[in-house]
């Protein structure tokens, strides 16, 4: 089993590595249980519904002079723009993105039913904070439409 090191990941927007950042965070998102219980049965059954794209999360230290990554996220969040090119690195090189084709979705899962989800990603929350006896901070929340993430 190969673990991974949090040393080694990072956010980027694009190539331009998003400063400071020290967390990030997915949930893979939920889907829609329908009832599908009929009368006479004894037990409640259900049947999946809509799948939600979920959420992804990543703070660390604000830095107000990353004007390649950091502000330009807080721009997109006020202008609602997608951010398709943000990334969250678990190592040098796989990293998790927004799925923007229809030809790919996790190594794991090439069917075609999993093809035809592409996704955008919008910031939806950020959050600045200080601390007399610590660092500037900076948070981000966003949410995917249309599909997860998946690993690259």
């Amino acid at each position: 089993m190969a673990l991974l090191n949090g040393k080694n990941m990072k956010v980027t927007l694009g190539s331009d590595v998003v400063v400071g950042m020290g967390t990030w965070s997915i949930n893979d998102g939920t889907v829609d249980e329908v009832d599908d219980t009929e009368f006479g049965d004894n037990f409640m059954t259900f049947v999946f519904g809509i799948h939600d794209g979920g959420t992804i999360s990543f703070n660390g230290h604000h830095d107000p002079a990353d004007v390649t990554a950091q502000e330009l996220i807080r721009q997109a969040k006020n202008d609602d723009s997608a951010m398709n090119t943000i990334r969250l690195y678990v190592d040098n090189t796989s990293y998790y993105t927004a799925n923007r084709t229809t030809s790919y979705w996790s190594p794991a899962n090439t069917s075609a039913a999993a093809l035809s989800f592409p996704a955008d990603l919008y910031i939806t929350g950020c959050e600045l904070g200080g601390d007399k006896s610590g660092m500037g901070s900076i948070s981000f929340d966003g949410k995917l439409s249309g599909g997860p993430m998946v690993l690259i």
